[in-house]
């Protein structure tokens, strides 16, 4: 699954015809589901306006064909659920549900958080524990404790710490789908029992990303790890700057302009955007080798 960037106008609209532009290319190159308005999407930036809007042209933009995942990254109860509820009722097949943030809170009162959520909302949801921007991470049991007792039915896994993800695993994953979103360990996560990733550098190399998962699945790791050896560059220049002012610039310079990013955030730097020229034509010519050479087996309906 890709987290798209949202894309606005100087006016602070949600620009529809990029965002149509970028689902029909992803869905054309084997991508099975859309992530709006999650980090990558500016989701902490925009208005609640803003977020609807790019949800809503996502929804329209897809029709049905995949998934659509709407990031609800409030930090209070209150507004999640809100916000959850509007973009369940706006076409989101699965509201994805970061862990409660700021006050850092026990453990037992994350469980109630997202029970709470799951029995207000006729809807799935899908955990999002990403600590090193949340400051809180789960336990192994607390995660079983969320699967048991709501209607969880992925997660998407940002804890860079191999030996959690394998608890993880352990504990959950004949249960819930485990999507991971850490690009760096992407094939080991996988071979650990992840099914998939919720990915932001797939908006680039939607090919690329789709055949290391396929090569790991197929029980080729050696080969997914040095498939992922040759994006890595790429991966690095996309990660070197806060996420999504490097990915916003790669975009530009590919010819699929997704607009600036929304103070706090500062653009690329010029020396993100020179690393950026010189490692994305090697990146872009493994992207066009992977089309070339493992085509998607299926068209997407």
């Amino acid at each position: 699954m890709t987290a798209v960037p949202t894309p606005l106008d100087d006016q602070g609209q949600v620009q529809a015809a990029p965002v149509r532009k970028l689902v029909e290319r992803q869905l054309r190159d084997g991508i099975t589901g859309i992530l709006p308005i999650g980090g990558t999407g500016e989701f902490i930036s925009l208005t609640p306006q803003q977020r609807l809007r790019m949800l809503e042209v996502t929804v329209e933009a897809v029709n049905g064909r995949v998934p659509v995942v709407a990031g609800v990254l409030n930090p209070g109860y209150a507004e999640a659920l809100a916000a959850a509820r509007d973009y369940l009722k706006a076409g989101a097949d699965s509201v994805m549900v970061v862990t409660p943030y700021y006050y850092r809170p026990q453990q037992a009162g994350i469980v109630d958080y997202f029970r709470r959520l799951s029995d207000a909302l006729d809807g799935d949801l899908v955990l999002y524990e990403i600590p090193y921007r949340t400051g809180v991470s789960l336990l192994p049991e607390t995660v079983a404790q969320i699967v048991e007792s709501t209607r969880t039915v992925a997660m998407k896994a940002c804890n860079p710490d191999l030996s959690q993800q394998v608890r993880v695993v352990e504990a959950v994953a004949d249960r819930i789908s485990i999507l991971t979103g850490e690009e760096s360990v992407f094939p080991l996560h996988i071979a650990m029992g992840a099914v998939g990733g919720m990915l932001a550098g797939s908006n680039l190399f939607p090919r690329t990303w789709t055949h290391i998962l396929d090569l790991v699945k197929a029980g080729d790791l050696a080969a997914a790890k040095a498939l992922h050896a040759r994006l890595k560059p790429a991966t690095d220049a996309l990660y070197s700057e806060p996420n999504p002012a490097p990915l916003k610039a790669a975009m530009q310079l590919i010819d699929c302009p997704m607009g600036s990013v929304i103070t706090p955030m500062l653009p690329a730097s010029a020396a993100c955007i020179e690393r950026l020229k010189q490692v994305l034509p090697a990146a872009l010519e493994l992207e066009r080798t992977c089309a070339t050479e493992y085509p998607v087996p299926r068209p997407v309906v």
